[in-house]
């Protein structure tokens, strides 16, 4: 008898259905029908579930017009590829016999005694402390940490953030997670302001795990939200970062990070509205001159986007005298999607910040989880592909993968 299962994801309205047929095959013998859905799609990340079990590694597919295309499959038996061009409305075809390929990563990693430095083509993308940094002279202890992402680069190199600023906000790191305006077990413990000696987060000292691969490279780390204000520290939050770089055009850089936080204790972290806290982004120390710094929404908008709902913003200016910039992207699955946005008057920092919309609550047993996308680039923001991009990263193309009968 055949079983047929169809998954409809409404609240992205897009359609990725799964058909398959219980016939004691096995996993070869698969069709794998990618639909553009209702946009243009180029150099676009694709996934999927697939129905049976398929080993991890990298396969070909064929298309049967003599085309090919690399599938990496991750640990959760997920396949993953990068959609060249596909027309609205139109649908490729791709069969997998489990043929496995022999092509080497070209989004690859490398890791060091703190940090793993993560590169797409040979070109470093971003570097992560899985380790310490070294604060300098004239930052103290509590400044000495790990868990964030800096530097991030461009496809031609240049720095686009800042951490260990003695001068202004220390404690921002690149893009780091914290909340500040906090309740739990009747304290009130600022996991973001760290030199108020209340709350920090820390790091796991090591990697969870970290892959490699022709789409996608990363890694998923944890981190623990301590409150320091009674002794012993209590947890109040775990914290797991998974960090995905994929293979990109030579013109940009793209990268995602999924954080799930989930309560440690019976007790809830109570967040009460708030004009910032959550993923942070801290931009390159020439960006502290207001003058060198702009940003532009997603609805058009610049600083004076404070506080609106957004789809994506960009934050750029000149970094070592080159025109550079980066576009980070809110997922609709995000709790408030479109979140609001923390955009400082006159400093290079930016936050999604879903807590100005009111109280927030983080219950045992009920995960938040946020995504986000992040585009880097050379020169000015093109509001055109970044709409593209984000329609790429909220609503991706469909996939059937259907089980041939033999």
């Amino acid at each position: 008898m055949d079983f047929f299962l169809t998954i409809r994801n409404t609240s992205l309205a897009v359609l990725v259905s799964f058909i398959f047929v219980f016939n004691q095959a096995e996993s070869q013998g698969l069709k794998i029908e990618v639909q553009a859905g209702i946009f243009d799609r180029s150099q676009t990340i694709t996934s999927f579930s697939f129905p049976k079990h398929v080993n991890e590694g990298v396969y070909i597919i064929r298309d049967g017009q003599g085309g090919e295309a690399l599938l990496q499959v991750d640990q959760q038996n997920r396949g993953w590829l990068v959609i060249d061009d596909l027309t609205a409305g139109s649908t490729i075809t791709y069969h997998f016999d489990g043929t496995k390929a022999d092509e080497l990563a070209s989004v690859n990693f490398q890791i060091g005694d703190d940090t793993i430095v993560i590169n797409n083509g040979g070109r470093d993308v971003l570097s992560y402390f899985h380790g310490y940094n070294e604060p300098p002279a004239g930052l103290d202890e509590r400044y000495r940490r790990g868990g964030y992402i800096h530097p991030v680069y461009t496809p031609s190199g240049t720095v686009l953030t800042n951490h260990l600023n003695v001068h202004e906000h220390p404690h921002h790191s690149g893009i780091w997670s914290a909340w500040t305006n906090t309740e739990f077990q009747g304290r009130t413990p600022d996991f973001w302001n760290i030199h108020q000696n209340t709350g920090r987060v820390n790091h796991a000292e090591k990697l969870e795990e970290s892959w490699s691969g022709p789409v996608f490279a990363g890694f998923r780390s944890k981190h623990y939200f301590a409150d320091i204000s009674v002794t012993p520290a209590v947890t109040a939050l775990n914290e797991e970062w998974q960090v995905r770089v994929f293979r990109s055009p030579s013109d940009i850089h793209i990268f995602d990070l999924k954080v799930t936080q989930t309560a440690n204790t019976s007790a809830p972290l109570y967040l009460p509205e708030y004009r910032y806290g959550g993923v942070g982004f801290r931009g390159h120390i020439d960006w502290e001159d207001p003058d060198n710094c702009t940003f532009l929404t997603s609805e058009g908008l610049g600083r004076d986007g404070h506080g609106t709902r957004v789809r994506w913003t960009h934050i750029g200016g000149h970094s070592d005298g080159k025109l550079a910039g980066i576009a980070i992207m809110s997922h609709p699955e995000n709790f408030r999607h479109p979140q609001t946005v923390r955009i400082h008057p006159d400093e290079p920092f930016f936050n999604y910040a879903p807590t100005q919309l009111g109280d927030m609550v983080i219950e045992p047993g009920s995960p938040y989880i946020v995504k986000y996308r992040y585009i880097t680039y050379d020169g000015e923001p093109d509001a055109e592909k970044l709409n593209r991009l984000w329609n790429d990263f909220a609503y991706p193309p469909g996939v059937t993968v259907l089980s041939l009968r033999h």
